[in-house]
């Protein structure tokens, strides 16, 4: 049974993720309760230790002569990965208000008129699955930015659902243009942290259900078989999503054809304040799987950002085609996992995460490789109380930080792109657009009690040394400006001294 408003396919994805999330959430449990001994064969950490210090420095014990220091720390490395869910659920707010999102009343009401002319076609009753905080109602109510809805067809000929993001009105600006496909089985709600963040920064963000996911239509449509792209491999919706982003009304969307584009767009509808010839293109998981390759095959395609593409490499027939500098984001705990014990016997591969941007070097075009510390494949897939799963405290904010420097680095040309992204510390870039789930102050909720979200302090890495919220397991590394500005190893620069 579906919830008035609710697309059926959804609810029951969600409810799906709720009961595997109980699972995980009791399957953490006893790993936080539990002695490391049974998992490591050699006593480590107190059975009492809570997931304290996960941005605190830590030491390089070597596995083999160092076997009780290692297992400590690699103990608290699993406790660290399911930070952000115990804050989640230690949060009242985050539970409230995720309620209501899944009862489909509009926790973006409260903030302001859902009538706001900048959120347009937007009903009362959301889908849930997004981060509560993050509704966009209450975004656009708080004169954060722009946000509509609406559909477009996949070269498939299903009917895609897409969000729009954009930076409040200014008369004659001119914006990068980024899009951004999610997971198997994920929507784009879930990753309204990327669409709203970019879009406060200066940046037109397209955002898509892929095809059997989310609002998106199962089937394909004539002239495609009815079954072509039957499951998904994210890769026809995430090309479609970036012909689309620089479509115009002269040059219009080449795939709106047939008696399935009725009611559909055949243009970016914000094509005047899009520069066509600065196109990002961003995934997580599947969907990064897709933006992978897609980015170095489409020629327009001027800087990639993957979330997780699960280590694959760019295809060897697309080599020579390299072209657009990628940043990618590795996980300390491999999908499907989170906190599973690493054996001091068989320590991870330090070069796990290196395939694409060796391929890249190789090619000679700018890459860059970071894995957030304690970090799980779900830092990139923010859900409501339906369905959230674990993650690390840091993770999101510290992807985003590198994701804007990127952007602003080679869409928009910025020196100070570059600055941050080889900072020993982080300054406050990302924070200024961090507006989701915190961690949760009594005292705060209790001075402003008429308020649903003033206990939620989001996160903040504001000074923090970058080299302790990255993996100790595997490699940082970057290579930039052809070259010249390298690092095989960003944990080991170290931290500047507090300025």
């Amino acid at each position: 049974m579906s919830l008035p408003g609710y697309p059926r396919q959804r609810t029951g994805r969600l409810r799906a993720a709720g009961a595997l999330a109980a699972v995980l959430i009791v399957a953490g449990s006893a790993v936080a309760a539990g002695s490391p001994a049974s998992h490591h064969g050699s006593a480590a950490a107190p059975a009492t230790q809570t997931p304290t210090g996960c941005a605190a420095p830590v030491g390089n014990p070597n596995p083999k002569t160092q076997r009780s220091a290692w297992v400590k720390r690699d103990f608290g490395n699993m406790l660290c990965s399911t930070q952000r869910l115990l804050d989640e659920v230690a949060n009242p707010d985050w539970i409230a208000l995720s309620a209501m999102e899944f009862a489909g009343s509009n926790p973006g009401a409260i903030f302001g008129a859902v009538s706001d002319p900048r959120l347009r076609s937007w009903g009362a009753v959301l889908p849930a699955g997004g981060d509560p905080f993050r509704v966009p109602t209450r975004w656009v109510a708080m004169g954060r930015g722009q946000f509509e809805e609406f559909t477009f067809l996949s070269m498939t000929g299903a009917k895609l659902s897409a969000e729009l993001f954009s930076p409040n009105p200014h008369p004659g600006a001119n914006y990068p243009v980024v899009t951004f496909s999610p997971g198997l089985q994920e929507a784009k709600e879930q990753a309204w942290w990327y669409g709203e963040g970019l879009a406060e920064a200066g940046y037109v963000v397209l955002m898509i259900d892929p095809q059997d996911q989310g609002d998106s239509e199962v089937l394909s449509h004539p002239p495609s078989s009815p079954l072509r792209n039957v499951p998904t491999t994210d890769k026809p919706e995430t090309q479609s999503a970036a012909e689309f982003a620089i479509s115009t009304p002269r040059h219009p969307y080449r795939w709106a054809t047939g008696s399935n584009a009725k009611g559909t767009l055949h243009y970016n509808p914000l094509w005047r304040e899009v520069d066509q010839h600065e196109l990002g293109i961003a995934g997580h998981s599947l969907g990064a799987a897709a933006a992978t390759p897609i980015g170095q095959a489409m020629k327009q395609v001027k800087a990639v950002v993957s979330y997780d593409d699960l280590d694959l490499p760019i295809p060897a027939s697309l080599t020579s085609k390299i072209h657009a500098p990628a940043l990618y984001f590795g996980t300390d705990y491999a999908f499907p996992t989170f906190a599973t014990p690493k054996l001091p016997g068989d320590p991870p591969n330090p070069n796990q995460h290196l395939t694409d941007f060796d391929q890249m070097v190789k090619a000679g075009i700018d890459s860059m490789v970071v894995t957030p510390r304690a970090s799980t494949h779900y830092e990139w897939d923010e859900q409501s109380a339906i369905g959230s799963l674990p993650a690390s405290r840091y993770g999101q904010v510290v992807s985003f930080y590198y994701t804007l420097a990127w952007f602003d680095r080679y869409l928009k040309h910025e020196e100070s792109g570059l600055r941050r992204l080889i900072a020993l510390r982080f300054n406050g870039s990302a924070d200024r657009h961090s507006i989701g789930v915190g961690r949760y102050s009594a005292t705060r909720a209790l001075a402003d009690p008429t308020n649903p979200f003033a206990g939620n302090l989001p996160y903040r890495i504001k000074g923090r040394c970058a080299a302790n919220l990255l993996s100790f397991y595997y490699a940082s590394a970057y290579w930039l400006d052809g070259g010249d500005v390298r690092s095989s190893n960003m944990r080991n620069r170290g931290c500047a001294a507090k300025g």
